[in-house]
């Protein structure tokens, strides 16, 4: 059994692709005579669950916590890459949506805000935290790296997995994908931990893993539940995404792999700020209304029991 190596690329969850321009690389392949069950998880993997959290109640203590310059405009500012489903993304009314925007929003029902997000560039919001943006919820890894320029209050967990067609099939084992069809969105970490795992398995003088790189997440899926692809490897909210929406075609194999903290990026100099997120945070988890958000968008297993400000990596 040949074992998946530790990855050399610098990762930085969730895996958020780069444009397909910008990578020069010619169009992904054809997903071929798809199946009706793949088709019909092409359709529901574009679906976008409503989560209504207007009855979440202001926690004075909490909103007290506040500084004054926002507790008296009434809004709270977020800075994200809207181009990563399902943590934070476009909807087809052209609103940010996505797990994260819904955290953020019943974030600002308990400290008593108003919440607005703006588009961004990822690279670009973390400069930007403490004058454009009072916060950047983004998908970002709690990392050491982050850590020594701005604040992060963790509420949630992310990694890497893996999903096969149900009943697996051909009996994929994660830990060996040599002789493999590997489906993933091109332009992520992904294209690496492919390139590596086909390298290991050839240098072992086993069959390779054929990379099939698609310019989508759902495409991706979709190719694994019509068999075009044996295995779907991304991050593990989009495979938890996929599998929720897959009506039965999809399931998850293995654990969780690279695990890593998400956390809400604040100013250094705002620790009043990145106090009350963490509460609220906090307050979110002990009511169950973050599983809740989390459950609806397919990512329960993403919780976390215990949110803290610029907690270890």
């Amino acid at each position: 059994m040949i074992d998946r190596p530790a990855p050399t690329a610098s990762r930085r969850t969730l895996l958020r692709a780069i444009p397909l321009g910008a990578l020069g690389l010619a169009a992904a392949p054809a997903l071929g005579a798809c199946t009706h069950a793949s088709e019909r998880l092409d359709a529901e993997s574009n679906a976008i669950p409503v989560v209504d959290v207007s009855d979440i109640a202001e926690v004075p203590e909490l909103a007290a916590l506040l500084p004054p310059a926002i507790r008296d405009r009434g809004e709270l500012v977020n800075g994200a890459a809207l181009n990563y489903a399902p943590g934070e993304f476009v909807g087809d009314d052209g609103q940010a949506v996505g797990y994260d925007m819904d955290i953020l929003a019943a974030i600002g029902r308990v400290l008593g805000l108003a919440t607005r997000t703006e588009s961004a560039v990822f690279a670009q919001i973390i400069p930007a935290i403490g004058s454009k943006y009072d916060v950047g919820m983004s998908s970002f890894t709690v990392n050491e790296e982050r850590l020594q320029t701005v604040s992060m209050v963790s509420y949630f967990r992310a990694g890497m997995s893996y999903a096969v067609k149900t009943g697996n099939p051909y009996g994929i084992d994660p830990k060996n994908l040599c002789g493999t069809r590997a489906a993933h969105q091109v332009g992520t970490y992904m294209d690496d931990v492919v390139v590596e795992l086909d390298a290991a398995c050839r240098d072992a003088g086993g069959k390779g893993v054929t990379d099939l790189p698609y310019m989508g997440n759902a495409d991706a899926a979709t190719s694994v539940a019509g068999g075009k692809a044996d295995i779907l490897l991304a991050d593990s909210p989009v495979v938890a995404y996929a599998v929720d929406r897959s009506r039965g075609e999809l399931e998850q194999i293995g654990g969780i792999e690279d695990s890593a903290l998400n956390g809400i990026v604040v100013a250094k100099d705002q620790p009043e700020l990145a106090a009350a997120l963490q509460g609220a945070v906090q307050h979110l988890i002990d009511s169950g209304r973050m599983r809740e958000i989390l459950a609806a968008w397919g990512n329960e297993s993403g919780m976390i029991e215990r949110s803290e400000v610029d907690p270890q990596p």
